[in-house]
């Protein structure tokens, strides 16, 4: 079975049927009647639940910070997936974080402790941010206990007690995020950035890009898992054409799950690839700003360096392009994993060259300035 038909058919079938057989009949999830005007006015304690996908904290950051503004006084709790706590940790307008592991049924300790500890908090409000791709977010939600749930409307299972219907076709995550109504969440233009202070940046990159040169190049790649991407060898050969430009290297982003292949990757290529784990957003903020270029599919470190504006190409599938890839950000390349499969050495080469030259003319006239 193909990763389409199988998730698919967790979505359309196992999802809705796990959620039908745990919440049936149960006294738990009867909740009384309760005023809407009264759950806006003060609430005491907020749920937010991103969403679980790649970039579902930073594109969904502008929103927390709009929740933390509407509600001053109100205690915060995030939820997101174990994988993504390093990042949510970061996040200063929360007051804690709580974390989860991805179910396809949900039973088991570690998920009743999640709902326990859900439940101690007696949530007002819920926010859930999570498409319909996965059940996980949306049940949490819904066994959290609050009273106000809003979310993103299911035709399969009645989570929510505000839905939010999306507006047919497909369009940029965060303009769907947009749809929430003013009146529990104004709308923000500005987007949160992600930065670390001049002197900690520094630290950082004193400490690990060792014997960095005036002039050295860093071109970062990004290998870490995606939906759709090149194949192994395909990420091989871009390391090695990138490791082979004059004054170059190349440093490798991975996450838990890609740490053989990054390993391979090392062992291969040799001391002009450096290899950096997912797991330290300062870290990874501060060696971001280091690189010319970032090479990278629909993952957490795209979306981070589009927030940053940093010059990206990306390689997304041509289903992915219009919900996830900005279409105003200023230095963005997009290619299609369809047609990268068939370019060539000599074509990808000619991309990496041209990107840099075009990033290191852009950047002339500051450092000359």
């Amino acid at each position: 079975m193909n990763a389409q038909a199988s998730g698919w058919l967790k979505q359309r079938l196992i999802s809705p049927l796990a959620f039908r057989l745990s919440a049936s009949g149960k006294a738990e999830d009867q909740q009384p009647a309760f005023s809407v005007a009264e759950a806006l006015k003060a609430p005491n304690n907020l749920l937010i639940i991103p969403d679980g996908r790649p970039g579902g904290l930073f594109l969904g950051a502008s929103q927390f910070w709009a929740i933390r503004h509407r509600y001053p006084d109100a205690s915060i709790s995030l939820l997101v997936r174990t994988q993504k706590e390093y990042i949510a940790r970061e996040i200063p307008f929360v007051d804690e974080v709580i974390s989860y592991d991805d179910f396809l049924i949900p039973v088991g300790k570690k998920l009743r402790e999640v709902i326990r500890r859900l439940r101690e908090h007696e949530f007002d409000i819920a926010f859930c941010f999570s498409g319909e791709e996965n059940l996980c977010p949306a049940y949490l939600c819904y066994k959290s206990g609050a009273q106000f749930r809003i979310g993103f409307h299911r035709d399969d299972f009645p989570i929510f007690n505000i839905r939010i219907i999306p507006r047919p076709g497909t369009c940029y995550e965060p303009e769907l995020l947009s749809l929430i109504p003013e009146t529990l969440i104004p709308q923000v233009k500005e987007r949160v950035s992600w930065s670390v202070s001049e002197g900690g940046a520094k630290k950082i990159r004193d400490r690990f890009l060792v014997g960095r040169s005036a002039d050295e190049q860093f071109v970062g790649l990004d290998i870490s898992s995606a939906r759709h991407r090149p194949s192994f060898k395909q990420i091989q050969n871009l390391a090695q054409l990138i490791i082979a430009l004059p004054n170059t290297r190349a440093l490798v982003f991975f996450d838990y799950d890609e740490r053989k292949n990054a390993n391979r990757i090392r062992e291969e290529l040799g001391q002009k690839v450096l290899l950096f784990q997912t797991d330290d957003l300062p870290k990874i903020v501060a060696l971001l700003e280091a690189c010319h270029q970032l090479i990278t599919c629909n993952t957490d470190l795209f979306h981070l360096a589009v927030s940053m504006g940093l010059p990206i190409t990306g390689i997304f599938s041509e289903g992915e392009k219009a919900r996830w890839a900005p279409a105003n950000h200023g230095d963005l390349t997009i290619l299609t994993c369809e047609s990268f499969q068939g370019w060539g050495p000599g074509k990808i080469r000619d991309l990496i060259q041209s990107r840099l030259s075009a990033t290191a003319s852009k950047s002339t006239p500051d450092e000359s300035g």
